[in-house]
């Protein structure tokens, strides 16, 4: 990616975003988790809204949001 890529890929941060992008695709907070060797809670409380990625997760969650969003079909 790119640095404007990067930029776009941040916007999928959003909590309500980053779920509906990982639902969509099919993967549960576990196989994310694993993807960014994390546990599933912490993905759950990024979900949520209640923490939030900070320093390089930050930007290797949105590249995965940004990676599972391109193949999703649109509706």
């Amino acid at each position: 990616m790119n640095i404007t890529e990067d930029a776009a890929a941040m916007q999928l941060l959003d909590p309500s975003t980053a779920r509906r992008i990982r639902e969509r695709s099919g993967l549960t907070q576990v196989r994310v988790a694993a993807e960014l060797d994390v546990t599933p809670y912490t993905v759950q409380r990024w979900e949520s809204g209640t923490s939030r990625p900070r320093g390089g997760m930050r930007l290797r969650y949105a590249r995965l949001l940004a990676s599972l969003n391109a193949a999703i079909p649109a509706e």
